[in-house]
C-alpha cells in the first residue's frame, strides 16, 4: 500500500514533467527537413530500440491473466491507432490554419475525454473541477490569441482535422490509461509505438515527398523528437496517468503550450506579450483549481 501511495504522491510532478518534455516537439517538427506526417513516423520509430531495451530490462511486470493481457494488447493499439490519426490530422490541420490555431484546437483534449468519461465511465465532476478546467481553456487561449499570429483558420476543413486531432489523442490518453491496468509503461509505449509507425510510415510514402533527413540537424531533430517527446515525454505522462484520473491528467497537459511558449522565447527569440503572460498565469491557477483534493490515506 505504501507503494501506491507513494507513486500517487509523485504522478502530478511527473506528469508535469512529462507535459514539458512534449513541448519541446513543436520546436523539433519546425526544424524537421521532413513532411509532417514522415517527422511523425520517424519520431515514433526511433523510439523503438529504447522502449524495446527498457522492456527487456523492466522487472515491474503486472500481474495479469492471459485474457486481460489479451485485452489491454488490443487497447495499446487502440492508443497507437489514436496517436497516429492525432498526428497526421493535427499536421494536416497546420496546413490550413494558423500554428495558434491548430495548437488550441488541438489541446481542446481535455474536453473529450471528460465526456467519454461521463458518458462510458460513470465519472462525475464537481463545479472546482469545471471552474478550474474553464479557466484553464480561457488561459491557454490567451496565450495563443495574444501571440504574433493571429488565431486564423482559412477553411472549415482546418476545424474538422483539429477536432479530430484533439478527439483522438482523448482516445490514445484514455486507451493508454486502461491498458496500464495490466502492462507496465515500457510495454504501453513499444507496442503503441510500433502500431502509429506501422499507420504512419505508408501514409508518409503515399502523401509527401521530403522522406529522408538531409543533414545532421535534420537528423537531430527527428533523433531528439524521438528521445525527448516520446521516449521520455510521453513515457512519463502514461505512467502518471495510471495513478492519476484521466480528466484532470488531460487538463494538465494544457501546461504543454505554456511550456512551448516559454522555450520558443527562449530558444526561437518568439517574444511573450502581456497577454500571453497573464494567459500562462490563468492557465497554472486553473489547474491548480481543478486539482482533486488527495486521497485519505486507509488505516
Amino acid at each position: 500500500m505504501k507503494t501506491g501511495h507513494s507513486a500517487d504522491r509523485f504522478a502530478l510532478p511527473i506528469l508535469i514533467l512529462g507535459a514539458i518534455m512534449i513541448s519541446f516537439s513543436g520546436i523539433f517538427v519546425k526544424l524537421s527537413e521532413v513532411g509532417p506526417t514522415m517527422t511523425g513516423f520517424y519520431r515514433m520509430f526511433l523510439a523503438l530500440p529504447f522502449f524495446a531495451i527498457w522492456m527487456l530490462m523492466d522487472r515491474s511486470k503486472q500481474r495479469a491473466t492471459h485474457s486481460e493481457r489479451r485485452r489491454a494488447l488490443k487497447i495499446t493499439g487502440f492508443a497507437g491507432f489514436s496517436l497516429a490519426v492525432d498526428l497526421i490530422a493535427w499536421h494536416w490541420c497546420l496546413q490550413f490554419a494558423s500554428v495558434a490555431a491548430a495548437t488550441l484546437m488541438g489541446n481542446t483534449a481535455p474536453l473529450w475525454v471528460a465526456l467519454v468519461g461521463f458518458l462510458f465511465f460513470g465519472e462525475r465532476f464537481g463545479l472546482r473541477f469545471i471552474l478550474g478546467m474553464a479557466a484553464a481553456f480561457g488561459g491557454v487561449w490567451l496565450l495563443l490569441a495574444g501571440g504574433e499570429k493571429p488565431l486564423d483558420i482559412h477553411d472549415s476543413l482546418a476545424f474538422v482535422l483539429g477536432m479530430i486531432g484533439a478527439i483522438t489523442y482523448a482516445g490514445y490518453l484514455r486507451g493508454g490509461k486502461m491498458a496500464r491496468a495490466h502492462l507496465s509503461t515500457a510495454e504501453v509505449m513499444l507496442w503503441g509505438s510500433l502500431t502509429a509507425s506501422l499507420i504512419l510510415l505508408p501514409v508518409g510514402l503515399l502523401t509527401e515527398d521530403k522522406i529522408l533527413p538531409q543533414s545532421l540537424t535534420g537528423w537531430g531533430a527527428v533523433l531528439g523528437l524521438a528521445l525527448v517527446s516520446q521516449t521520455i515525454g510521453q513515457s512519463l505522462i502514461n505512467w502518471a496517468v495510471a495513478h492519476l484520473p484521466a480528466a484532470f491528467s488531460s487538463l494538465t497537459l494544457l501546461i504543454s503550450p505554456l511550456a512551448s511558449a516559454v522555450f520558443a522565447w527562449m530558444l526561437l527569440g518568439e517574444a511573450l506579450g502581456p497577454w500571453q503572460i497573464l494567459g500562462g498565469a490563468i492557465v497554472l491557477s486553473g489547474i491548480f483549481l481543478a486539482k482533486p483534493a488527495p486521497a485519505a490515506p486507509a488505516e
